[in-house]
């Protein structure tokens, strides 16, 4: 939703802060954290997504990617097209 949000950008790429993702999700300190990570990699995982972490490994500020198979489900999930 955040990158239907920001305008739907053609590359796909969002921002994403980790704690307010979390926090966005009800998911509390830092087990909420850690399973909004492991939501990503599984997410990367499956070629949904690709994760850089401009600030290092373990940062809490990512780069998300969509892939163009999810940027298309999503605009049409939410007529966007």
């Amino acid at each position: 939703m955040q990158w239907l949000d920001e305008g739907a950008v053609d590359d796909g790429e969002v921002a994403l802060s980790v704690p307010t993702a979390a926090s966005e999700l009800g998911l509390e300190g830092r087990s909420g954290l850690l399973a909004v990570m492991a939501a990503l990699g599984e997410l990367e995982d499956r070629r949904q997504v690709s994760v850089a972490w401009p600030g290092g490994a373990g940062t809490r500020e990512a780069v998300v990617t969509l892939s163009s198979e999810l940027r298309q489900d999503a605009r049409r999930l939410f007529g966007r097209t």
